[in-house]
Formats: C-alpha cells, structure tokens, sequence
C-alpha cells in the first residue's frame, strides 16, 4: 500500500524524539549496516555527497568524516524533527541541514558525485520519481547506493516485536510497518534503478545473525523505535505483559551466550550514466 506523504511527514515526525534517545546505544548496529552501504557508493575523500532520509544522523554523520573537510554532505530528512535531532546530536561534522521530499529535489541538475540512502526509499509514495530526481542531481559519472530491509520473515527482531505487539494490543501492524519491508524481494528496487536511467546497477544481499544478550532488555530500543507510537499508550501493567510476551518469543532463539537474531538487507547500487 503507498502511503500519502504528509502521513508519511507525521508519522516520522512523531518518532525523532525516540529514534535520538537510542541511537547511540545501536551505533554498533549502524557500523555495521553503514559501512558496506558507503562502500558500495564508493565514497571518498573530497566527494559532494547527498543523503537522504537522514534521520537522526547515521550514515550522514561517517559520511561526512570519509570527505573530509574538501568534501560536502548535505543531510535530508522529510520530517524537520528528525533534523532538529541530528543538529543537536551533530558535534562539528560540519554537516549542512535541509527538508527535502525524495520526489521534488530542491537542488539544481548534477550537483553530487554520490546520493546515499539508508532505509528511506521505502516509504516514498512514488520511488521512480524519486529515483528520476536522484538521477539528475547526479553528475554524469556520479553514483547512487540504497540500502533496503530484506524480506519481513529473514527479519527475527522485526517479526518478533511485530507478533508480540500485535498479541498485546489486539491491532495488527499498521500500513507504515509494512512499508519496511516494500522492496525486500530481491532485484524489486533494482528494475526501479534500472527504469530511471541507472547502469551498472548491482545488488548484494547481506546477512547478520548477532547474538543479543541474555541478562539486558536489548530488545526495549528498536520496541520504542519501531512501535513507539503504539507501546507509548499501554497501561503499565499492559507494558509488563509486553515484555513479558517478546521474553517468551525469544525462547525460541535462544542459544548458551545470547538470543541469536538474524537480519537481511540488500544494497543497490548504479552509476548516472552518460
């Protein structure tokens, strides 16, 4: 389903606050998830680079430390509080700040060498237009890299919190969480690519299985980030039942060390073109 994109603006709006507040106990996560992302843009020293859907701060925050002080990062967001956060998370990135709608680009034709987005073209109602507006900012020989959740079902934290949520709650995961998962179907957000005029489109498919500890509610974080909205209107003894419920599930995954969670994601990749 496409969501509008004022319920899309609202919506992430509402979660900047808790998206700041745990960002940092998930930056080994985010290292993880950036790294291959902005290798695969080909990011280097000196390059004018723009991210979009920046949230509240990764990868714009590493990108900005790989150009380099000759380099250029603008970091994008749709919703103004997501931006608000990164600016008070921001210590001296030099990083430069703008609202910007993936589809309406509010900058001029070939003007970045690299686009980058992580986990944002998802919830654009039109991604080709988007693409087709990456595209043009793009320099001739510039390079885009997007970073997607795989399938719903390869995703265990997801799917667990999802089902217990659900379980507590009695609602099923609104139209904004299926989103999530929009192009997890291999080779999905690559044809896109490939529509809006892209070469060289590649597609790596990347795999984690970490293992969260036993005696830490790790899972509260991504609970928050993910179903804030919905956990933050439970009565104490209903959030109790939650936790309790997401403990149960994750008997299932557990091993000797820790909970063994698993997470897919794919990294798609092309050049502008001549």
């Amino acid at each position: 389903m496409t969501l509008d994109l004022e319920s899309v603006r609202q919506h992430w709006d509402a979660k900047a606050t808790a998206w700041a507040n745990h960002s940092d106990t998930l930056s080994t996560m985010a290292d993880r998830y950036n790294l291959p992302l902005l290798e695969a843009a080909g990011l280097t020293t000196g390059d004018h680079v723009l991210d979009l859907a920046s949230g509240v701060g990764e990868p714009a925050f590493t990108e900005a430390r790989l150009a380099g002080p000759d380099g250029v990062v603008i970091a994008t967001d749709l919703a103004e509080g997501m931006l608000t956060a990164l600016k008070a998370r921001d210590k001296g990135t030099l990083l430069h700040l703008t609202t910007a709608d993936m589809q309406r680009l509010p900058f001029r034709d070939s003007c970045f060498n690299r686009v980058i987005c992580r986990f944002g073209i998802m919830f654009v109602p039109d991604p080709m237009t988007a693409l087709t507006d990456v595209r043009r900012v793009l320099v001739p020989d510039g390079r885009a890299a997007f970073m997607v959740w795989g399938p719903r079902e390869d995703q265990t934290l997801f799917s667990l919190l999802s089902s217990a949520v659900e379980s507590v709650t009695g609602e099923p995961p609104d139209d904004h969480h299926f989103q999530i998962f929009r192009f997890g179907e291999p080779g999905s957000l690559a044809a896109l690519f490939k529509s809006a005029g892209f070469v060289d489109v590649t597609e790596t498919s990347h795999s984690f299985a970490p293992l969260a500890p036993l005696d830490v509610p790790f899972w509260r974080a991504p609970l928050e980030m993910t179903f804030g909205h919905v956990v933050d209107q439970l009565s104490a003894q209903d959030r109790q039942k939650l936790d309790d419920d997401i403990l149960n599930r994750l008997q299932a995954v557990r091993e000797a060390k820790g909970y063994r969670l698993h997470a897919n994601l794919h990294i798609i990749a092309g050049r502008h073109g001549i």
